[in-house]
Protein backbone atom coordinates (compact mmCIF):
# COMPACT_ATOMS: atom_id res chain seq x y z
CA UNK A 1 0.00 0.00 0.00
CA UNK A 2 1.72 3.35 -1.10
CA UNK A 3 1.05 6.39 1.42
CA UNK A 4 2.71 9.68 1.12
CA UNK A 5 5.67 8.83 2.97
CA UNK A 6 6.61 5.67 0.68
CA UNK A 7 6.06 7.90 -2.30
CA UNK A 8 8.21 10.48 -0.72
CA UNK A 9 11.18 8.45 0.00
CA UNK A 10 10.30 6.84 -3.89
CA UNK A 11 10.40 10.43 -5.15
CA UNK A 12 12.98 12.02 -3.24
CA UNK A 13 15.75 8.72 -3.99
CA UNK A 14 17.57 10.40 -7.09
CA UNK A 15 18.58 13.63 -5.57
CA UNK A 16 18.57 12.81 -2.06
CA UNK A 17 22.64 11.96 -2.60
CA UNK A 18 23.39 15.88 -3.08
CA UNK A 19 22.03 16.29 0.79
CA UNK A 20 24.70 15.17 3.29
CA UNK A 21 23.47 13.76 6.31
CA UNK A 22 25.19 16.25 8.45
CA UNK A 23 23.88 19.09 6.93
CA UNK A 24 20.39 17.67 6.85
CA UNK A 25 20.99 17.04 10.70
CA UNK A 26 21.78 20.27 11.47
CA UNK A 27 18.80 22.05 9.55
CA UNK A 28 16.45 19.33 11.03
CA UNK A 29 17.51 19.95 14.60
CA UNK A 30 16.89 16.57 15.70
CA UNK A 31 19.55 15.61 17.17
CA UNK A 32 18.23 12.45 19.29
CA UNK A 33 17.28 9.38 16.79
CA UNK A 34 15.87 5.76 17.92
CA UNK A 35 16.71 3.37 15.47
CA UNK A 36 14.34 0.02 15.29
CA UNK A 37 15.52 -3.49 14.53
CA UNK A 38 14.39 -6.80 14.65
CA UNK A 39 17.00 -8.92 13.83
CA UNK A 40 20.62 -9.51 12.42
CA UNK A 41 20.65 -13.27 10.52
CA UNK A 42 23.88 -14.47 8.19
CA UNK A 43 20.87 -16.80 6.71
CA UNK A 44 17.31 -15.47 7.09
CA UNK A 45 15.21 -18.14 8.55
CA UNK A 46 11.53 -18.86 7.34
CA UNK A 47 9.76 -17.33 10.11
CA UNK A 48 11.11 -13.72 8.53
CA UNK A 49 12.24 -14.53 5.18
CA UNK A 50 8.26 -12.61 3.78
CA UNK A 51 8.52 -9.85 6.35
CA UNK A 52 10.92 -7.61 6.04
CA UNK A 53 14.63 -6.86 4.86
CA UNK A 54 16.80 -8.76 7.10
CA UNK A 55 20.35 -7.74 7.94
CA UNK A 56 23.41 -9.18 7.91
CA UNK A 57 26.45 -9.34 10.41
CA UNK A 58 27.99 -6.64 7.49
CA UNK A 59 25.09 -4.74 6.58
CA UNK A 60 24.58 -4.36 10.44
CA UNK A 61 28.08 -3.13 11.70
CA UNK A 62 27.88 -0.78 8.28
CA UNK A 63 24.96 0.62 9.82
CA UNK A 64 26.24 0.95 13.41
CA UNK A 65 29.88 1.97 12.34
CA UNK A 66 27.84 5.33 10.17
CA UNK A 67 25.70 5.85 13.53
CA UNK A 68 28.69 6.30 15.67
CA UNK A 69 30.74 8.51 13.35
CA UNK A 70 27.58 10.84 13.77
CA UNK A 71 25.85 10.29 17.12
CA UNK A 72 26.72 9.15 20.67
CA UNK A 73 25.56 6.48 21.69
CA UNK A 74 22.78 6.39 24.85
CA UNK A 75 21.61 3.88 26.87
CA UNK A 76 17.71 3.55 28.65
CA UNK A 77 18.51 5.68 31.70
CA UNK A 78 20.26 8.11 29.88
CA UNK A 79 16.97 8.27 27.21
CA UNK A 80 14.98 8.32 30.45
CA UNK A 81 16.93 11.80 31.92
CA UNK A 82 16.52 14.06 28.58
CA UNK A 83 12.95 12.92 27.94
CA UNK A 84 11.88 13.52 32.03
CA UNK A 85 14.09 16.96 32.62
CA UNK A 86 13.72 18.04 28.80
CA UNK A 87 17.36 18.34 28.33
CA UNK A 88 18.95 20.29 25.76
CA UNK A 89 21.26 17.94 23.97
CA UNK A 90 24.21 19.36 22.55
CA UNK A 91 25.91 16.52 20.95
CA UNK A 92 23.73 13.90 18.15
CA UNK A 93 22.81 10.95 20.16
CA UNK A 94 20.92 7.49 19.30
CA UNK A 95 19.70 4.70 21.60
CA UNK A 96 19.11 1.25 19.85
CA UNK A 97 15.95 -0.73 19.89
CA UNK A 98 15.02 -4.05 19.27
CA UNK A 99 11.20 -5.85 18.82
CA UNK A 100 10.21 -9.37 19.42
CA UNK A 101 12.96 -10.54 21.46
CA UNK A 102 14.15 -12.73 18.61
CA UNK A 103 17.34 -15.06 19.66
CA UNK A 104 18.90 -13.59 16.81
CA UNK A 105 19.51 -10.64 19.20
CA UNK A 106 21.08 -13.04 22.27
CA UNK A 107 23.62 -14.84 19.14
CA UNK A 108 24.72 -12.31 17.00
CA UNK A 109 23.55 -8.78 17.58
CA UNK A 110 24.29 -8.71 21.53
CA UNK A 111 28.37 -9.72 21.20
CA UNK A 112 28.48 -7.14 17.91
CA UNK A 113 27.20 -4.43 20.44
CA UNK A 114 29.49 -4.90 24.00
CA UNK A 115 32.40 -5.17 21.39
CA UNK A 116 31.13 -1.40 20.05
CA UNK A 117 30.38 -0.36 23.14
CA UNK A 118 26.75 0.30 22.09
CA UNK A 119 23.57 0.02 24.60
CA UNK A 120 20.48 -1.35 23.70
CA UNK A 121 16.59 -2.37 24.38
CA UNK A 122 15.12 -5.68 23.39
CA UNK A 123 11.23 -5.71 23.49
CA UNK A 124 9.74 -8.71 24.32
CA UNK A 125 6.49 -10.43 23.73
CA UNK A 126 5.46 -12.07 27.22
CA UNK A 127 3.80 -15.07 25.27
CA UNK A 128 6.84 -15.49 23.19
CA UNK A 129 9.75 -16.07 26.07
CA UNK A 130 10.85 -19.42 26.18
CA UNK A 131 9.48 -20.07 22.47
CA UNK A 132 6.53 -20.98 24.17
CA UNK A 133 3.86 -19.55 21.16
CA UNK A 134 4.23 -18.39 17.57
CA UNK A 135 3.79 -14.67 16.86
CA UNK A 136 1.19 -14.66 14.14
CA UNK A 137 3.23 -13.06 11.23
CA UNK A 138 5.74 -15.29 11.93
CA UNK A 139 3.32 -18.12 11.18
CA UNK A 140 2.73 -16.67 7.86
CA UNK A 141 5.98 -16.35 6.58
CA UNK A 142 6.29 -19.88 7.05
CA UNK A 143 3.51 -20.69 5.10
CA UNK A 144 4.62 -18.72 2.79
CA UNK A 145 7.98 -20.11 2.68
CA UNK A 146 6.34 -23.73 2.09
CA UNK A 147 4.02 -22.67 -0.46
CA UNK A 148 7.10 -21.20 -2.13
CA UNK A 149 9.30 -24.20 -1.58
CA UNK A 150 6.39 -26.81 -2.73
CA UNK A 151 5.12 -25.06 -5.94
CA UNK A 152 5.18 -28.14 -8.33
CA UNK A 153 2.55 -29.60 -5.10
CA UNK A 154 -1.05 -30.16 -7.17
CA UNK A 155 -2.23 -31.10 -3.84
CA UNK A 156 -0.82 -28.51 -1.57
CA UNK A 157 -2.34 -25.75 -3.80
CA UNK A 158 -5.55 -27.33 -4.27
CA UNK A 159 -5.95 -27.30 -0.59
CA UNK A 160 -4.43 -23.91 -0.20
CA UNK A 161 -6.64 -22.67 -2.97
CA UNK A 162 -10.09 -24.23 -1.16
CA UNK A 163 -9.17 -22.35 2.17
CA UNK A 164 -8.83 -19.21 0.68
CA UNK A 165 -12.12 -19.06 -1.30
CA UNK A 166 -13.78 -20.58 2.29
CA UNK A 167 -12.25 -17.89 4.21
CA UNK A 168 -12.89 -14.75 1.20
CA UNK A 169 -9.12 -13.64 1.16
CA UNK A 170 -8.65 -10.77 -1.23
CA UNK A 171 -8.03 -12.01 -4.42
CA UNK A 172 -4.17 -11.24 -4.83
CA UNK A 173 -1.28 -13.17 -5.35
CA UNK A 174 -0.54 -15.88 -2.44
CA UNK A 175 1.61 -14.01 -0.20
CA UNK A 176 -0.23 -10.93 -0.43
CA UNK A 177 -3.24 -12.82 0.46
CA UNK A 178 -1.54 -14.62 3.55
CA UNK A 179 0.18 -11.14 4.39
CA UNK A 180 -3.52 -9.41 4.19
CA UNK A 181 -4.56 -11.67 7.58
CA UNK A 182 -5.09 -9.77 10.92
CA UNK A 183 -4.80 -10.51 14.10
CA UNK A 184 -8.55 -10.88 14.59
CA UNK A 185 -8.16 -13.50 11.66
CA UNK A 186 -5.10 -15.59 13.59
CA UNK A 187 -7.31 -18.88 13.84
CA UNK A 188 -7.10 -19.34 10.15
CA UNK A 189 -3.71 -19.20 10.15
CA UNK A 190 -3.48 -22.48 12.23
CA UNK A 191 -6.04 -24.02 9.91
CA UNK A 192 -4.29 -23.85 6.95
CA UNK A 193 -1.05 -24.84 8.48
CA UNK A 194 -2.98 -28.00 9.47
CA UNK A 195 -3.85 -28.77 6.40
CA UNK A 196 -0.10 -28.19 4.36
CA UNK A 197 1.06 -30.40 7.24
CA UNK A 198 3.23 -27.09 9.11
CA UNK A 199 4.09 -28.19 12.79
CA UNK A 200 4.37 -25.04 14.55
CA UNK A 201 5.51 -26.69 17.53
CA UNK A 202 7.87 -28.96 16.03
CA UNK A 203 9.12 -25.48 14.81
CA UNK A 204 9.31 -23.72 18.02
CA UNK A 205 11.65 -26.41 19.57
CA UNK A 206 14.14 -26.95 16.51
CA UNK A 207 14.51 -23.10 15.70
CA UNK A 208 13.55 -21.72 19.00
CA UNK A 209 13.19 -18.22 16.96
CA UNK A 210 12.76 -16.28 20.25
CA UNK A 211 15.10 -15.75 22.95
CA UNK A 212 14.54 -17.80 26.43
CA UNK A 213 14.56 -16.31 30.23
CA UNK A 214 18.12 -17.46 30.83
CA UNK A 215 19.69 -15.83 27.49
CA UNK A 216 17.38 -12.71 28.61
CA UNK A 217 18.67 -12.65 32.34
CA UNK A 218 22.35 -13.31 30.87
CA UNK A 219 21.72 -9.83 28.89
CA UNK A 220 21.04 -8.02 31.92
CA UNK A 221 23.58 -8.79 33.47
CA UNK A 222 25.64 -7.22 30.87
CA UNK A 223 23.71 -3.82 30.59
CA UNK A 224 21.06 -4.44 28.04
CA UNK A 225 17.88 -3.31 28.98
CA UNK A 226 14.53 -5.01 28.14
CA UNK A 227 10.80 -3.48 27.74
CA UNK A 228 7.43 -5.37 26.36
CA UNK A 229 5.79 -5.44 23.62
CA UNK A 230 1.89 -6.58 24.07
CA UNK A 231 1.45 -10.08 24.91
CA UNK A 232 0.68 -11.75 21.61
CA UNK A 233 1.36 -8.58 19.34
CA UNK A 234 -1.77 -7.16 17.69
CA UNK A 235 -2.16 -4.16 15.67
CA UNK A 236 -3.32 -1.51 18.32
CA UNK A 237 -5.78 0.75 16.32
CA UNK A 238 -7.72 -2.95 15.06
CA UNK A 239 -8.37 -4.24 19.01
CA UNK A 240 -10.77 -1.87 21.21
CA UNK A 241 -9.06 0.05 23.77
CA UNK A 242 -9.66 -2.07 26.68
CA UNK A 243 -7.57 -4.83 25.09
CA UNK A 244 -5.05 -2.13 24.43
CA UNK A 245 -4.87 -1.65 27.88
CA UNK A 246 -4.84 -5.11 28.92
CA UNK A 247 -2.12 -6.12 26.22
CA UNK A 248 -0.06 -3.46 27.79
CA UNK A 249 0.19 -3.95 31.24
CA UNK A 250 -0.25 -7.49 31.51
CA UNK A 251 2.94 -7.71 29.31
CA UNK A 252 4.75 -5.04 31.41
CA UNK A 253 3.76 -6.84 34.66
CA UNK A 254 5.54 -9.99 33.41
CA UNK A 255 8.14 -8.90 32.12
CA UNK A 256 8.95 -6.83 34.67
CA UNK A 257 8.11 -9.46 37.52
CA UNK A 258 9.92 -12.49 35.54
CA UNK A 259 12.97 -10.14 35.09
CA UNK A 260 13.12 -7.85 38.55
CA UNK A 261 13.22 -4.60 36.36
CA UNK A 262 13.38 -1.29 37.94
CA UNK A 263 11.47 0.57 35.09
CA UNK A 264 8.96 -0.15 32.68
CA UNK A 265 8.92 1.00 29.28
CA UNK A 266 6.75 -0.52 26.29
CA UNK A 267 6.60 -0.15 22.47
CA UNK A 268 3.85 -0.53 20.57
CA UNK A 269 3.49 -3.85 18.07
CA UNK A 270 3.32 -2.58 14.21
CA UNK A 271 2.56 0.60 14.77
CA UNK A 272 0.66 3.57 17.42
CA UNK A 273 -1.17 4.93 14.68
CA UNK A 274 -4.56 5.46 15.80
CA UNK A 275 -4.30 5.08 19.55
CA UNK A 276 -6.17 7.90 21.48
CA UNK A 277 -5.04 9.85 23.98
CA UNK A 278 -6.85 8.52 26.90
CA UNK A 279 -4.88 5.34 26.33
CA UNK A 280 -1.54 6.98 26.88
CA UNK A 281 -3.18 9.11 30.09
CA UNK A 282 -4.24 5.64 31.61
CA UNK A 283 -1.01 4.06 31.31
CA UNK A 284 0.93 7.21 32.38
CA UNK A 285 -1.40 8.44 34.74
CA UNK A 286 -1.56 4.97 36.37
CA UNK A 287 2.13 4.50 36.63
CA UNK A 288 1.32 1.57 34.01
CA UNK A 289 4.60 2.72 31.83
CA UNK A 290 7.39 4.69 32.11
CA UNK A 291 7.58 5.99 28.63
CA UNK A 292 6.60 4.00 25.24
CA UNK A 293 7.61 3.88 21.89
CA UNK A 294 6.05 3.85 18.32
CA UNK A 295 7.51 3.44 14.92
CA UNK A 296 6.29 7.08 12.90
CA UNK A 297 10.24 7.51 12.39
CA UNK A 298 10.98 11.53 13.33
CA UNK A 299 7.84 12.50 14.11
CA UNK A 300 7.26 14.64 17.78
CA UNK A 301 4.59 13.28 19.46
CA UNK A 302 1.40 15.27 20.99
CA UNK A 303 2.35 12.61 24.16
CA UNK A 304 5.90 14.11 26.09
CA UNK A 305 6.26 9.89 26.96
CA UNK A 306 5.77 8.28 23.56
CA UNK A 307 8.70 8.84 21.50
CA UNK A 308 8.90 7.75 17.59
CA UNK A 309 11.24 5.78 16.28
CA UNK A 310 12.81 4.96 12.55
CA UNK A 311 12.54 1.55 10.99
CA UNK A 312 15.38 0.60 9.67
CA UNK A 313 14.14 -2.57 7.94
CA UNK A 314 13.30 -0.33 4.55
CA UNK A 315 13.76 -2.45 1.57
CA UNK A 316 17.74 -2.93 0.35
CA UNK A 317 18.32 0.27 2.23
CA UNK A 318 21.12 0.83 4.74
CA UNK A 319 20.61 2.95 7.47
CA UNK A 320 22.41 6.18 6.21
CA UNK A 321 19.79 6.28 3.18
CA UNK A 322 16.69 5.92 5.38
CA UNK A 323 18.21 8.28 8.10
CA UNK A 324 18.33 10.98 4.95
CA UNK A 325 14.93 10.04 3.63
CA UNK A 326 13.92 10.33 7.49
CA UNK A 327 15.45 13.82 7.61
CA UNK A 328 14.03 15.03 4.18
CA UNK A 329 10.64 14.23 5.11
CA UNK A 330 10.52 15.49 8.69
CA UNK A 331 11.66 19.15 7.18
CA UNK A 332 9.23 18.91 4.34
CA UNK A 333 6.45 17.92 7.36
CA UNK A 334 7.70 20.63 9.43
CA UNK A 335 7.41 23.14 6.78
CA UNK A 336 3.89 21.98 6.06
CA UNK A 337 3.74 22.18 9.85
CA UNK A 338 2.85 18.15 10.01
CA UNK A 339 6.01 17.33 12.05
CA UNK A 340 3.99 16.38 14.97
CA UNK A 341 1.52 13.98 15.84
CA UNK A 342 -2.15 15.47 17.32
CA UNK A 343 -3.83 12.22 19.76
CA UNK A 344 -7.06 12.83 20.22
Amino acid sequence: MWNSKTLFFKFITPVEKVFPIQGLLKLSNRKLILPLFHSVNESVPPHLQYLYKVRNKKEFIYDIDTLLKLYRPIDLFELFDIIDNDKQISKPCFHLTFDDGLSSFYDTVAPLLLEKGIPATCFLNSSFIDNKALFFRHKISIIIDKLHREKGSTLLWKKYHTWSIQHNLPKEYYQNQLLSIRYDQRDIIDEIAGLLEIDFLKYLLETRPYMDKEQIDSLITKGFTFGAHSIDHPEYRFIPEEDQLFQTSESLRIITSKFKLSYRVFSFPFTDHGVHKSFFNAIFNEKIADISFGTAGMKRDDIKYNLQRIPAELNNLSLKEILKKEYLYYCLLKTLHKHQIKRF
